[in-house]
């Protein structure tokens, strides 16, 4: 885990980079939540990973401990113009499919299940202090070849329970497999509101799915 140290060559460092951006005079504390990461603080103020990391300096891919202060600067150098619900596909377009964001890149969901889930993402992180994401780069919408690949995983005993190609909700763009037990408990307390719920597979606690609102 990691603390954030504000003294000696860091505290240098920060200085620098406040005397060379104007903007960075308005950066503001951040104390960090239960389910939380680099890369969720930075979704919600539409910065890039790196830049909330470089301002603090820290890495980039390391964990925050709950209760850690960064500073979340008001604009970044090559900020990402990547909010909860404006997601920009970067990991493949999809015709007629709408995203949502996540570590590995936007990922596909229907329309209708995109905007549920951005809106509900909204609701999590700011009653509850958790972001939800899916668990993997094809941890949403998947096509019938990603769908076969996984099935064959399963079956040769090395990859987690999944469909045979055909038969899964992933494949018709309405379902997700969100990261932690703590995304799903924060989905079963508010999905309802958003039409995500738990359907399929009883004996995954990750897959939710979208029926609608």
């Amino acid at each position: 885990m990691l603390r954030l140290a504000m003294g000696g060559s860091l505290a240098g460092s920060i200085a620098a980079v406040l005397l060379a951006s104007g903007a960075a005079f308005a950066a503001m504390p951040h104390t960090v939540m239960p389910g939380e990461s680099l890369w969720s603080i930075a979704t919600a103020n539409n910065l890039t990973v790196g830049t909330i990391a470089a301002y603090n300096g820290l890495s980039e891919d390391g964990p925050l401990l709950v209760g850690t202060t960064i500073m979340v600067p008001a604009a970044g150098e090559g900020g990402a113009a990547v909010g909860a619900g404006a997601a920009t596909p970067t990991a493949g377009f999809v015709p007629g499919m709408s995203y949502i964001p996540s570590p590995y890149g936007e990922l596909a969901l229907l329309p209708g299940a995109a905007a549920a889930w951005n809106a509900m993402r909204a609701e999590a992180l700011d009653v509850y202090g958790v972001d939800l994401y899916p668990g993997g780069p094809m941890s949403a919408y998947r096509t019938y070849e990603q769908q076969a690949q996984l099935y064959q995983a399963f079956l040769d005993g090395y990859g987690t329970p999944a469909n045979p190609p055909g038969t899964s909700s992933h494949e018709l763009g309405t379902a997700v497999d969100v990261a932690t037990p703590e995304m799903r408990s924060v989905i079963d307390q508010i999905g309802w509101k958003y039409g995500w719920t738990k359907v399929h597979g009883p004996e995954e606690w990750w897959h939710v799915d979208y029926v609608g609102g």
